[in-house]
């Protein structure tokens, strides 16, 4: 279990927290117009609010949804359903080297401490983020530009190895949805990369590699260059570039 303490939570992952601003709209626990009381596996209940985008093409096509679940001592487990276009993997630790290493890291349970609420008492709690709704295409973001207390931004130059097939396997998904996704729900193909070439967070330039459906392979756009490559040049490491943003899409709509 990874341990964090409240304040940290604010620039861990970027400018703000989903925690952070869970806490600070209401305690665990708390009513909300937009909550109910759900029943799950071994009739264990928690009290859930959503939160939605509106519907669209765009959200039909990358609109997931991802089941937060805050825990604490001698409450009901307060869960969000929160929408994501794209899922933001945090890939600081030296343990995370390839993308499920990454994705398996986003499901680990996290034990916040230094969190009181409002009458100042301090309370243990823990959060869990687990996968409600797989979406049609699936953008992972690799989170190469880490917010540092300081105030600067720093770009993680290190290789994350990631497949062109990958199957999300059912210890990512939320309980209540783990036996209702059939594999072929769960498994993806890569379709494009976008890298960032250079060693700054506040400069460099963005390529694509892109897999054209006519062409049946890949090829590699660099502003107005475009050249046919393989797929072995597309996950293979370089020391210019770095993948940034990776792009599946579900194999049973292939």
């Amino acid at each position: 279990m990874k341990t964090l303490s409240f304040s940290e939570l604010a620039i861990s992952n970027g400018p703000r927290s989903h925690l952070l601003d869970e806490y600070e709209q209401e305690e665990p626990g708390e009513g909300s117009e937009d909550e109910w009381e759900q029943v799950g596996p071994r009739n264990k209940t928690s009290v859930t609010r959503q939160a939605d985008f509106v519907q669209t093409p765009i959200t039909g096509i990358f609109g997931g949804h991802i089941r937060s679940v805050v825990y604490q001592q001698s409450s009901k487990e307060s869960a969000t359903l929160q929408p994501f276009f794209t899922l933001q993997l945090d890939i600081q630790s030296d343990k995370i080297r390839t993308v499920q290493d990454a994705l398996e890291s986003l499901v680990a349970r996290e034990s916040v401490q230094g969190y009181t609420t409002k009458t100042k008492q301090e309370v243990e709690i823990s959060r869990r983020v687990t996968l409600e709704k797989l979406p049609p295409v699936l953008v992972l973001h690799l989170k190469r530009f880490v917010y540092e207390k300081t105030g600067g931004c720093q770009k993680l130059i290190k290789n994350i190895e990631y497949p062109v097939d990958l199957e999300i396997s059912k210890e990512l998904l939320s309980p209540g949805v783990k036996n209702k996704n059939f594999k072929c729900h769960r498994t993806y193909r890569l379709f494009a990369v976008v890298y960032h070439h250079g060693s700054s967070a506040t400069g460099g330039h963005y390529t694509t590699d892109v897999f054209q459906i006519g062409l049946n392979g890949w090829l590699r756009i660099d502003d107005q260059t475009v050249k046919v490559i393989n797929q072995y040049q597309v996950v293979k490491p370089t020391a210019e570039r770095t993948a940034y943003l990776l792009y599946y899409r579900r194999v049973d709509l292939l």
